[in-house]
């Protein structure tokens, strides 16, 4: 009953819980300090989609965007977190895109919490990394029907990411203007098929408008290193309830939504309190898997379906500690995933691609990645003895998604 129920209803509430948590973090990104400078800039893209599949990628125009970006320069030399990570850049991107196929791709309307950092401490014309990730809604998306093409949205709904380099070229009192190269993404997480994603290359322009003066902006040599303080250890546990479907990222299309479910166990060292790293292991346990194994009377797993339907990795992880929020990376090695043998059966990758079909196979196999991002009870750089946390991922073998999921889980500090 638990897993129908969980089922039926979980889609739309990863969803809604995927805005919820990014709202909420700007919140606790905005409340963190006391001192801050708000700023509102807009932001106009253009560049065009890279094609990511060999099966005669639709042609597309130039691409067009329009971002609305709100939010904050962390300016008190009082918060911990903003000093460590030399004052940066924080809050929401409103993004809208005419993707360059009306017919096919239509329209992408998404919504972001972004960090944009510092990245070397400059306090006149900075360069500036900057990491957005949140939910996008996609006009266009695959219909076996009137869309066969469109094997890259193949839901309406998908994560969001982009990452680029932004320079500031023109400096004037409450203003400023830059110059970006940026990747942008956009993945379903293998929650419905077909799944390659859309990637693009974007060029942008913005200007970005203080509500203060910029000598304000508290971004002077003398604040930006932080001596090392206390070194902690900590234990972490965590459940995963993911959901997927299974199958190759483009076919088959319209199997059953099935659940998977991840426990996770690590130690990891917090540095400064504003960096955790660690090692730990994964057991997780694939619904699919194993309704695959008993309804298709696979004589190879059906002995012990469990035990084939069951996955470990050994993994190391590294978490960028923000106050309540923080930005989870994950790189594993499984060490056990028997059934992996029967996916590459039913979906060989020889159907799609040529050349280095062994060298990717075996990436696939071995590598597993997780990315995500974590809200926290309480505030990570004051070392709580005792935290909880919440958070979405995706998760990948190695660069292809394998499923979303919504994780908790619970930090000790032993020292």
């Amino acid at each position: 009953m638990f897993r129908y129920l969980v089922l039926k209803n979980i889609k739309p509430l990863l969803y809604i819980l995927l805005i919820i948590c990014w709202c909420f973090s700007h919140q606790f990104f905005a409340q963190e300090t006391k001192k801050r400078t708000l700023f509102i800039e807009p932001e106009y893209m253009i560049g065009k989609v890279v094609p990511n599949h060999l099966n005669s990628f639709p042609s597309t125009h130039l691409q067009h965007g329009l971002a609305l970006n709100i939010g904050s320069l962390k300016t008190d030399t009082n918060s911990s977190w903003a000093k460590y990570f030399n004052y940066p850049q924080t809050g929401i991107s409103l993004f809208y895109s005419n993707i360059g196929n009306d017919r096919i791709f239509g329209n992408q309307f998404s919504a972001m919490t972004f960090v944009a950092f510092n990245l070397f401490n400059k306090s006149k014309k900075p360069l500036y990394f900057k990491l957005s990730i949140g939910a996008a809604y996609f006009t266009t998306h695959y219909d076996s029907i009137t869309n066969p093409k469109n094997v890259n949205v193949g839901s309406p709904f998908k994560w969001a990411f982009q990452a680029g380099v932004y320079k500031t070229i023109s400096e004037k009192s409450g203003m400023n203007l830059k110059l970006g190269l940026l990747f942008s993404h956009a993945s379903n997480g293998h929650t419905q098929i077909p799944n390659f994603g859309l990637n693009s290359a974007l060029l942008s322009i913005s200007a970005q408008f203080y509500d203060k003066e910029l000598h304000n902006y508290q971004l002077i040599k003398s604040h930006l290193r932080v001596r090392p303080k206390l070194k902690s250890r900590d234990i972490g546990i965590s459940y995963g309830l993911g959901f997927h479907e299974y199958g190759d990222t483009g076919l088959p299309v319209g199997g059953p939504k099935k659940l998977v479910h991840s426990t996770s166990i690590y130690t990891a060292k917090t540095v400064n309190h504003h960096f955790r790293w660690g090692v730990g292991a994964t057991y997780r346990y694939y619904d699919s898997y194993h309704y695959q194994i008993t309804s298709r009377n696979l004589t190879d797993y059906e002995s012990n379906p469990t035990k084939y339907a069951s996955n470990v990795v050994l993994f190391s992880n590294a978490e960028l500690l923000m106050g309540h929020v923080s930005i989870y990376t994950e790189l594993g090695i499984n060490i056990y995933k028997p059934f992996y043998q029967q996916y590459e059966k039913d979906f060989p990758i020889g159907s799609h691609y040529r050349g280095y079909i062994k060298f990717k196979s075996h990436f696939k196999k071995l590598l597993s990645t997780r990315l995500g991002m974590n809200l926290y009870l309480l505030n990570t750089n004051k070392l709580p003895k005792h935290n909880f946390f919440i958070g979405p991922y995706i998760k990948a073998n190695s660069g292809q998604a394998d499923f979303s999921e919504l994780s908790f889980g619970y930090i000790y500090r032993m020292n």
